[in-house]
């Protein structure tokens, strides 16, 4: 099983946080047994980090926890000391100037990805106009900057991708990185604004002043209008400090030279976004992700039978049938209606037990899976989207 990295660093931070707790409260047995799983924890994350900057990090507070262990067992309980190092996950480490005062060092948030993306845009389905904005976008300057510099001064884009759920908007983010092969960072404002309440605006700072360690670097922020909600409207009132923390964040996250900085945001709910978000120099390219077409649709089908195609040859059931009968649900409700059809027929091999094994997936199996299914994209919030993309809401 492949090293989970994002969960080790939770669990990890957890056990610092409590480990700290409960030495404050008195409770050494409790602290101590923290404090060993939190050094183990460390231990793991140096030894699996990809990335150097974690390495070196993990590899001192491994060696800094080992210290208060050694404290613990001489009978100390270092955090009732004011000279005791600090253990909080996360918090930034001090560095004497001889006046008793510290300067702060950023430490890693834990949203960077280690590895990165192996898909590309080539590994979407449609989206032609999408793929070809990104191209001249945020590919051309890598790609070809001779050409990009002659109409542009400096490089970074600023991408909102709107559109209903389950288009693949997080994916086409992930196939960017995969296309710059650069620092990725993925975050969910709601985990943000969640996990860290009267904490948000400094976690937000956090994440653009590690981003600009890299000098080719992409943002990906999730369901943005958790954050960036109109400030005139109620459900902004827990978040307005946060949105104007990123907008500030935003302004002054730009290129040095040619390297390039990227932030794409994305949203199911365009129209409730405040107005500072979508003006010029913020996010000032907003792209559209629609439904599958029939391409795209066809697409789906081809690799829901990629593996096994004699399921479907032969059958009464056709490619054709099918990519016309799912036009109006997004590419992840057509793969879910696939991969239910093909339950429908397997149900029916265990039951029927045939003497070729397995029983085709038919017309009768499609159907009855697709007229059942509950289609979350209304025809009126596709109005919406058009509405918005004409600018009219």
């Amino acid at each position: 099983m492949a090293f989970d990295f994002q969960t080790k660093l939770k669990t990890y931070e957890s056990a610092l946080a409590k480990t700290k707790e409960s030495f404050l409260a008195g409770d050494v047995p409790s602290g101590s047994m923290f404090l060993t799983k939190a050094i183990e924890l460390s231990a793991e994350l140096a030894a699996n980090s990809a990335i150097d900057e974690f390495k070196a990090r993990f590899s001192t507070e491994n060696a800094r926890l080992k210290k208060i262990q050694s404290a613990v067992k001489a009978g100390n309980n270092p955090f009732l000391k004011k000279q005791a190092a600090p253990v909080e996950g996360g918090s930034p480490e001090k560095e004497g100037n001889g006046n008793g005062q510290g300067k702060e060092e950023s430490q890693p948030t834990g949203f960077f990805k280690k590895d990165i993306p192996s898909v590309t845009l080539a590994d979407v389905a449609g989206l032609e106009e999408v793929k070809r904005e990104i191209r001249l976008n945020v590919l051309l300057p890598l790609q070809n900057p001779d050409l990009y510099f002659r109409y542009k001064d400096e490089t970074g884009s600023r991408i909102l991708m709107y559109g209903p759920p389950g288009c693949g908007k997080s994916f086409v983010a992930e196939c960017i990185a995969g296309e710059l092969k650069c620092a990725y960072a993925v975050l969910s404002v709601a985990d943000i604004l969640d996990k860290y309440v009267g904490e948000a605006p400094k976690r937000v700072k956090a994440i653009f002043d590690e981003a600009e360690k890299y000098d080719n670097c992409l943002l990906f922020f999730d369901e943005i209008d958790s954050l960036g909600a109109s400030r005139d409207s109620d459900e902004s009132s827990h978040t307005k400090d946060v949105l104007t923390a990123f907008l500030t964040c935003m302004s002054g996250f730009k290129p040095k030279g040619k390297s390039l900085k990227v932030i794409i945001a994305a949203t199911n709910r365009p129209w409730a976004l405040d107005s500072a978000l979508i003006r010029g120099q913020r996010f000032d390219t907003q792209l559209y992700v629609t439904l599958p077409d029939d391409e795209a649709r066809l697409f789906f089908v081809k690799k829901a039978f990629k593996k096994h195609p004699e399921l479907i040859e032969g059958s009464d059931l056709t490619p054709q049938y099918m990519v016309e009968r799912l036009e109006g649900f997004s590419g992840a409700d057509i793969t879910t209606i696939l991969a239910k059809t093909k339950d429908s027929a397997l149900a029916r091999a265990l039951e029927e037990r045939p003497v070729e094994g397995y029983c085709k997936v038919t017309k009768e199996d499609f159907d009855k899976t697709v007229d059942n299914y509950r289609n979350p994209i209304t025809p009126d919030s596709l109005l919406q989207f058009e509405a918005f993309r004409k600018g009219v809401i």
